[in-house]
């Protein structure tokens, strides 16, 4: 393939804006891959306030007063929602691998002073835990140590139990995990973690700023924030179901002066301290104050209102999936949706189709799954089309037989 090149002269802005507009997918057919919007009202704010500082850095929101009160203001917002201690802090991030991250790195600095005897230290997590796991281990010179699922696809605290070695210095848990949409039995996993003074991280990325609101509505949840004793750590998403603009995401700690164990000050050049507040330096300061503005817009209020249709269409999904011959929904604790195949339908072929349509879907490998993000940006064009094209594209892999292929995330 032949590599692009500078061009000599500039391209005219109608030119690349044509160019532009042919890249993108309709709003239909590329829903999925937008997920973690709003209704277009939520939208119109948070693109205004994205706008309005989109030219303003975040790597100053330590520094410069008014972004480090808006700041601030967001994460105590998000604090609120997860049961906190009085003496709990939150971290604003550019997304939820930097925030599992910051969790692993914080953990691996406490470990240091409270459990020093793990040499080689080793975290342990749920086969289903989120591959940012195994990236951020790998970063920080951890072990991760990934145990068996029960038969119900959750961690299963009796596995996890068996793994704890001298070495292990924290657990994980999903609230809920991405594949199967399920909660991890995160009181037992702290029950563990009491008895061997281990820290536990809470995976909630995809259900944190859903399941409060879910909760209100009279979802049923197990304990998964810090209701929890041992629960030190706790990622979530604004940029998925806070409806609020990427990168934006959340880190929570049991104890504000867990910070230490996260930030880290190098001073080892000619422009002295520096500090950042997530392992980015440069970041959108757009998404503080989006973030900011959703939130505000929003409230309890706003946000129980949009819980509830996605609730109802959720529902609708599953029903509507399950109507269509040769598929299977999958029952979740929250979201995301998630479907399989019956025997003798392809899902790969079935994911094919829906690509040839134009839909970008993202699956789960094992089992064969088919996940859908869904989001208060779903609206009536969206579902009916979807359910419409996933009946005609299943109908078009059983046609074509059952000759195995790679589901690919």
């Amino acid at each position: 393939m032949e590599r692009t090149v500078l061009p000599e002269a500039g391209v005219p802005a109608e030119a690349l804006d044509q160019e532009l507009d042919s890249l993108r997918a309709d709003d239909v057919h590329g829903h999925w891959a937008r997920a973690g919007r709003g209704p277009p009202d939520v939208q119109r704010v948070a693109q205004a306030a994205y706008a309005r500082f989109r030219d303003d850095n975040g790597i100053f929101s330590l520094r410069a007063p008014a972004m480090k009160r808006i700041e601030g203001a967001v994460t105590d917002m998000c604090l609120s929602l997860f049961h906190p201690p009085p003496d709990a802090g939150a971290t604003f991030t550019t997304g939820g691998s930097d925030s599992n991250y910051s969790a692993l790195h914080a953990m691996r600095e406490w470990a240091r002073e409270a459990r020093p005897q793990a040499r080689e230290p080793e975290v342990i997590a749920p086969h289903s835990a989120h591959p940012t796991m195994s990236k951020g281990c790998h970063y920080f010179g951890l072990k991760l140590v990934r145990t068996a699922l029960g038969a119900d696809r959750r961690a299963a605290p009796a596995a996890v139990r068996a793994a704890i070695t001298p070495n292990t210095i924290g657990l994980v848990g999903s609230a809920p995990c991405w594949p199967f949409g399920l909660y991890d039995p995160i009181p037992a996993l702290g029950e563990i973690a009491e008895e061997f003074q281990l820290w536990l991280h809470v995976d909630a990325c995809v259900g944190g700023y859903f399941a409060p609101f879910a909760e209100r509505l009279g979802v049923k949840l197990p304990p998964w924030d810090f209701r929890v004793p041992a629960v030190q750590s706790i990622s979530a998403d604004l940029h998925k179901w806070g409806y609020c603009p990427k990168p934006a995401s959340t880190v929570l700690w049991r104890r504000d002066d867990y910070k230490r164990f996260h930030y880290v000050h190098p001073s080892d050049w000619p422009g002295g301290q520096y500090t950042t507040a997530g392992f980015a330096g440069s970041r959108p300061a757009g998404s503080i104050y989006a973030a900011y503005a959703v939130l505000r817009y929003l409230g309890w209020a706003g946000y129980l209102r949009l819980a509830r249709q996605v609730l109802a269409d959720k529902e609708r999904l599953e029903q509507g999936i399950s109507a269509i011959d040769g598929l299977v929904a999958l029952r979740t604790d929250l979201l995301p949706v998630a479907f399989g195949a019956a025997p003798g339908v392809d899902l790969a072929r079935v994911k094919g189709e829906m690509a040839n349509l134009g839909w970008t879907l993202l699956s789960t490998a094992d089992p064969p799954l088919i996940n859908l993000p869904l989001d208060a940006a779903a609206d009536e064009r969206v579902l009916s089309t979807f359910l419409k094209e996933l009946a005609l594209s299943t109908q078009r892999a059983r046609a074509a037989g059952t000759a195995r292929e790679e589901l690919r995330y």
